[in-house]
């Protein structure tokens, strides 16, 4: 069966009937008939058998909210299932399943002929690929412009008007009218907010709040403290913690400025991102991550390292926002800055891309991040001002692999056919001592190899940079301690060395002198330590802004929207199913 599902994102889920239990995967774009059409197909929990028939609203609030139809139905078997019986078909599904690859022949009312789901590796256990075979049912038609339902021969418009309420993305189905949302006794920022349709970037919102002040220049950006574990609490909101550049954007009409967290330009580095700030012609300071997404729509940190030599292409998440049209926001609560920021973005923009949230359910959304691969998420205090230059445990993030920024302090010999290097050696900064923390072979093809070997050239030196020199396995070549990388690992060891290090990439936007062994805390001792009183109470003195009286958690509504996959996999995360 394949439902149409108008959530907080239109998708269509595909589900297969295997073992007593629906599998099931969201589709963004719909099932596809032509073979050329790789569709993203994130895999969600199963769903009982009886669910197969059902067509009608799911309560927005709820797990899923929104409007379903019974798009397609019928039966499917094994590709080359002849004189197999049902039970040796199963078995033979669920070892493709567990494989990461499953062809089968489809005998719907829309959808016919063979298909295969495959798993794309290296994106996490719930990233898939829907393609159809060609074969005589394969056609360039688009299948998704037949709306109806097999069941009832109803639109989801028909189903959700039946049901007293109106759809969530109206657009989606030809409809030019505004939608009524359907609330609940939780209150969203959408109270703050006009409808996204109703919105253009060049419209100058007001203000409500904040104080007035030229632009601000050189902002070193807030920064998280690392926790060992993902916590629910509804004065929190929860974003994704994006895998790319930190930057900050300096927008003066079509004069824009991208600079890095450490201060070095990014402006021309990254230049699609700043023509398409340009193009809206706002005047404000931004905060956000600059990503390389791949041709599925997903994040990658190593295609951002050479973004202009791979299938790849520049968006910029914008989390937070501190200054527009004169005044300085820093001083308004997080959520209402982010109320702001949404007001101020186009809704649907190619490059610039409104950084979404949850409230409350930090568990839940922690799960999603890990099984689609994600580097991990935010947590911020929904009423926290923003503190320039500080590392605030108002804001946390909680990793979903160890990853640690490493110096590079020199290399070792290749062995056999490896070319340039064997093994970055890598260390970290105790106080004024570089300590070593181990080694790498991992994560190099012959391209970056060459690349970091020839960064490192200029800086070899004769003296080991490190308080105390390691032991190598391969004659080591010594560098100054300049250049900064990313490394993901299993884990540290007791003697503080980074067990299974992998290469991610070179982190240009960090300084050497920066980089420090990163301890997890854990939730309880903030808490703890808040209500003793020695939590830090930066008061933005780094701010232009005097902060306006502390608001409580409760007059600051967290937002109650879920991240779902959407039209272009842009935030390639659901909550729903």
């Amino acid at each position: 069966v394949v439902q149409k599902h108008d959530a907080s994102h239109v998708h269509y889920d595909f589900r297969l009937e295997i073992a007593g239990v629906l599998k099931s995967w969201a589709v963004p774009k719909g099932p596809s008939l032509d073979p050329a059409d790789k569709r993203l197909a994130m895999m969600v929990e199963d769903h009982p058998f009886d669910y197969r028939n059902f067509e009608g609203v799911i309560p927005a609030g709820e797990y899923g909210g929104g409007t379903v139809i019974v798009w397609d139905e019928g039966t499917y078997e094994l590709s080359d299932a002849e004189d197999l019986t049902r039970k040796e078909q199963e078995n033979i599904l669920l070892q493709a399943l567990q494989k990461g690859r499953l062809s089968f022949v489809m005998h719907g009312q829309k959808l016919q002929g063979e298909f295969t789901l495959m798993k794309m590796h290296g994106k996490g256990e719930r990233t898939w690929l829907l393609v159809k075979k060609n074969d005589d049912f394969s056609s360039t038609e688009d299948i998704t412009l037949n709306e109806k339902s097999v069941k009832t021969g109803k639109t989801i418009v028909d189903v959700a008007h039946e049901n007293g309420v109106e759809v969530n993305h109206p657009e989606a189905h030809g409809l030019s009218a505004k939608r009524k949302p359907v609330t609940t006794k939780k209150t969203s920022t959408k109270k703050l907010l006009p409808e996204a349709a109703d919105k253009k970037a060049s419209e100058k919102p007001t203000v409500q709040g904040g104080s007035k002040s030229g632009m601000p220049q050189n902002v070193v950006p807030m920064l998280a403290t690392l926790v060992n574990e993902p916590f629910d609490d509804e004065k929190w909101i929860f974003e994704i913690k994006w895998d790319g550049y930190r930057a900050v954007a300096y927008c003066n009409g079509k004069d824009v400025q991208l600079v890095s967290r450490n201060l070095k330009p990014f402006t021309d580095k990254y230049a699609p991102v700043a023509k398409a700030l340009q193009d809206l012609k706002l005047k404000a300071v931004f905060d956000g991550e600059i990503v390389a997404v791949d041709e599925y729509g997903l994040a990658n940190f190593q295609l951002l390292q050479n973004w202009k030599n791979t299938p790849s292409r520049l968006q910029f998440f914008v989390f937070d926002i501190l200054w527009l049209n004169g005044k300085d926001v820093t001083s308004l609560p997080l959520i209402e800055r982010k109320a702001l920021l949404q007001q101020v973005l186009p809704s649907d923009h190619e490059v610039i891309k409104y950084s979404d949230h949850v409230a409350g359910k930090g568990k839940d959304f922690f799960k999603v991040a890990l099984d689609q691969g994600l580097e991990g998420i935010m947590a911020k205090k929904a009423n926290s001002i923003y503190q320039i230059d500080t590392r605030t445990e108002d804001w946390v993030k909680i990793k979903v692999n160890q990853r640690q920024e490493v110096v590079i302090a020199g290399y070792t010999q290749p062995r056999k056919t490896r070319k340039f290097f064997g093994s970055l050696l890598l260390g970290v900064y105790d106080g004024e001592e570089l300590v070593y923390v181990g080694h790498t072979g991992s994560g190099f093809n012959t391209k970056t190899l060459e690349a970091i070997y020839n960064k490192l050239q200029p800086l070899v030196t004769n003296k080991s940079p490190f308080a105390k020199t390691p032991k190598t396995n391969m004659p080591a070549t010594w560098v100054k301690p300049k250049l900064v990388c990313e490394i993901k690992f299993t884990e540290w060891t007791v003697d503080r060395m980074a067990r299974h290090p992998i290469f991610m990439g070179l982190r240009v936007d960090k300084k050497a002198k920066d980089v420090t062994f990163e301890k997890a805390t854990t939730m309880a001792k903030i808490k703890s330590a808040a209500k003793k009183g020695t939590t830090k109470k930066a008061a933005a003195k780094k701010s232009a802004a005097k902060p306006r009286q502390k608001r409580t958690a409760s007059k600051a509504k967290t937002s109650g929207k879920k991240l779902d996959v959407d039209k272009d996999a842009d935030q390639v995360i659901t909550l729903d199913g």
